[in-house]
Order: C-alpha cells, then sequence, then structure tokens
C-alpha cells in the first residue's frame, strides 16, 4: 500500500487543535472568550466543529496562544475540502460535471 493513498477516518477541524491546547493549559472556554472578546457561544461552536475558524479568529487565536495562524487556517481549508470531497450532494454535482466536461 502506498503511504498517499491513504485517507483518514475523520478530518480535523482547527477548533478541535484549540480545545485541546485550552485543555491543556488549563483555561476554560469562557475565560478564553473572555480574553478574546468574543461570545461563549461562537467560541464553543468553533471548539466543537459546528462553526469554520476565520482568519480574522485564527490571528487572535495565535495572538493568545502562540498557535500559528496559517497552521490554523490550513487545517480549516482541508477540513472544508474533505468535508466537500465526502458529501454526497458534492460527489453527484461533481459526476455531472465531470460528464459534461468529457464531451466538449
Amino acid at each position: 500500500m502506498i503511504a498517499n493513498n491513504l485517507k483518514p477516518y475523520r478530518f480535523t477541524h482547527p477548533g478541535e487543535v484549540v480545545k485541546d491546547e485550552l485543555e491543556d493549559r488549563g483555561i476554560s472556554q469562557r475565560a478564553f472568550a473572555c480574553m478574546l472578546g468574543v461570545s461563549y457561544s461562537m467560541l464553543n461552536e468553533i471548539l466543537n466543529a459546528h462553526r469554520p475558524i476565520t482568519a480574522s479568529m485564527a490571528l487572535m487565536i495565535e495572538a493568545a496562544l502562540g498557535l500559528p495562524a496559517d497552521m490554523l487556517m490550513n487545517l480549516q481549508g482541508s477540513y472544508n475540502l474533505n468535508t466537500a470531497r465526502n458529501n454526497s450532494d458534492v460527489i453527484n454535482m461533481l459526476s455531472k460535471i465531470r460528464n459534461a466536461a468529457a464531451v466538449l
């Protein structure tokens, strides 16, 4: 088996990385939300992979925790692409596009 053909079982949302970091440092989500000046519910949605990390949020997390913003944004982009690649509606749409493009 070629290592490059391996597909992850589950994709990592950058919020999960931040959540683990907060837990390791003993920082509560409420305290961190307050530190960043955002609502607890918004931060909680990010940490539980229900909301994407934006560029400005990645920069705020970088300032607070030292996690590189570009790493968080790369994780978010990979998460978005892999989620879309596994969405049946997207798969069907892509199949139709490829079939239509084949006759051009």
